[in-house]
């Protein structure tokens, strides 16, 4: 008796399947492999992008420390909103995907989500689950060179929910 994948899993683990999960690269890493966000054609989503500090790219500031200034920044509404990531632009930046439930989607809103969202990362680099690919987030990597390094995020992974 064969078996075949169940929904969203990879039939082979250097090919994961993607197809109705319409997911890009995200700035977090496990194993050497990115773990996918929305893409930035999904509809229903935005971004929040955090500025972060240009000597941050001579890895002197820790996963964790970027990652603190990121919800600080979040939780001051200190962010930029677009409708794409800009982290893997150039722009130093890490940008995170908010849930966009219009009309009633308010500024407030989608900077407690961002923050929300930054704060579970937090929580995975600090359990040593991910880590921030610094070369990504710092450097322009719009070869398209990442585009295949999607991995899976594990079910038991709860990711926070989206208020409305």
């Amino acid at each position: 008796m064969s078996s075949s994948p169940a929904k969203g899993q990879s039939s082979s683990p250097s090919t994961p399947l993607t197809g109705e999960m319409c997911v890009q690269t995200s700035p977090f890493i496990t194993r050497n492999h990115h773990i996918p966000d929305p893409r930035d054609d999904c509809e229903g989503y935005c971004w929040a992008s955090v500025i972060l500090l240009p000597e941050a790219k001579n890895g002197t500031h820790s996963d964790e420390a970027i990652m603190l200034f990121v919800i600080q920044k979040c939780k001051y509404g200190q962010t930029t909103m677009t409708h794409q990531p800009l982290h893997g632009l150039g722009d130093h930046c890490i940008s995170l995907p908010v849930k966009w439930n219009t009309p009633r989607q308010d500024l407030r809103t989608v900077r407690d989500q961002a923050a929300a969202l930054a704060t579970w990362w937090l929580v995975q680099i600090r359990e040593n689950r991910v880590t921030i690919d610094q070369k990504m987030v710092f450097d322009d990597r719009t070869t398209g060179e990442f585009k295949d390094m999607l991995d899976v995020i594990p079910l038991e992974w709860k990711k926070p929910g989206y208020s409305d």
